[in-house]
């Protein structure tokens, strides 16, 4: 099995359109994603957290993640986690989520499981939409709440989906909370 979604990295001057995409194979189980110069290696580590965390169950598969892209800087690596984690989940057959090629996600997620996504200024969507234009294509957004009101980009709530599917996804466990009372 493949995947494929886009992740749309805000940064200071200029974003970045990053391609991150996976595969399964039989070999050894487990995890692994490529491509971040051993940064990967605490997202990693966080995706499989979150997964014992909530006691999904996944098959004993090999889960290849990949991204391509250069020079992001370390706070703006992080917001790759959600692009990462809906891949992974995807693969998994956690998420009914078959094909994500048309899709692009920029978020990161707490260890409560709180995402929370990149600032956008107004450009920020406009460019997507001038881009999908030329390419003529329409886009499908995994993101907060902000309305779009661009014609080729359409908008779907990653908190809404991993809720229905996953449960509990936007608020911090019960248990987490009352140990810090």
């Amino acid at each position: 099995m493949q995947i494929k979604i886009n992740a749309l990295i805000p940064a200071k001057n200029r974003s970045h359109w990053i391609q991150v995409f996976g595969y399964t194979s039989k070999s050894q189980p487990g995890l692994e994603i490529n491509g971040l110069n051993g940064r990967g290696r605490a997202i990693k580590e966080k995706l499989t957290f979150l997964s014992k965390k909530r006691r999904l169950r996944y098959p004993l598969k090999r889960f290849v993640l990949c991204v391509e892209g250069e020079g992001l800087e370390q706070g703006e690596l992080e917001y790759l986690e959600l692009p990462l984690l809906l891949c992974f989940w995807s693969l998994a057959d956690i998420l009914p989520l078959g094909k994500l090629d048309n899709c692009f996600a920029a978020g990161k997620i707490s260890l409560e499981g709180e995402i929370s996504f990149p600032e956008e200024d107004g450009d920020y969507l406009k460019r997507v939409d001038d881009y999908l234009k030329v390419k003529r294509r329409h886009a499908i957004r995994f993101g907060g709440a902000l309305d779009i009101p661009l014609d080729r980009i359409h908008r779907l709530c990653p908190v809404e989906l991993l809720n229905e599917e996953v449960g509990d996804f936007s608020q911090i466990d019960n248990a987490l909370a009352r140990s810090t009372n």
